[in-house]
């Protein structure tokens, strides 16, 4: 089951106090998908390890594709370092990822993101994931 977005431990103040104090609240071990608001950018200094179970999610209403600055930089940053982003629709998924260059293979649908659908984030973001099977090479077969 993923964390969700009411979670106690999860950064109150948006931008980089906010993102310092998760990234130390995270060190232990999890291997846990953790689901994040885009907006403020708090899993933007997440470790690399952790930023495999990153599920975030891109509100329009909350994040500006032009914002400058500190917090947009942050809210850039862990945008490209999700495993999953979950956007509202079609429209926002192509301005966000044309904007801040996202990888638009893990960009996905959920038209409510008040409740994002677990079973994708469980898939794409749960204990096995960044854990891929060694492929044989081609001439081994």
């Amino acid at each position: 089951m993923p964390r969700s977005i009411s979670d106690p431990r999860q950064p109150s103040a948006p931008g980089l106090r906010g993102a310092l104090s998760l990234r130390l609240a995270e060190r232990g071990p999890t291997d846990l998908p953790l689901v994040l608001p885009v907006a403020g950018g708090p899993g933007a200094l997440l470790s690399r390890r952790r930023c495999r179970h990153l599920a975030s999610l891109l509100d329009p209403s909350a994040v500006d594709a032009e914002r400058a600055g500190l917090r947009g930089w942050l809210e850039r940053r862990q945008a490209r370092r999700s495993r999953l982003v979950l956007v509202p629709d079609r429209a926002t998924a192509m301005r966000f990822a044309g904007r801040w260059k996202l990888d638009l293979a893990r960009v996905h649908l959920a038209p409510d993101l008040a409740n994002p659908p677990d079973e994708l984030i469980s898939e794409n973001c749960g204990r096995d994931a960044g854990r891929t099977q060694r492929m044989r090479p081609w001439y081994t077969t």
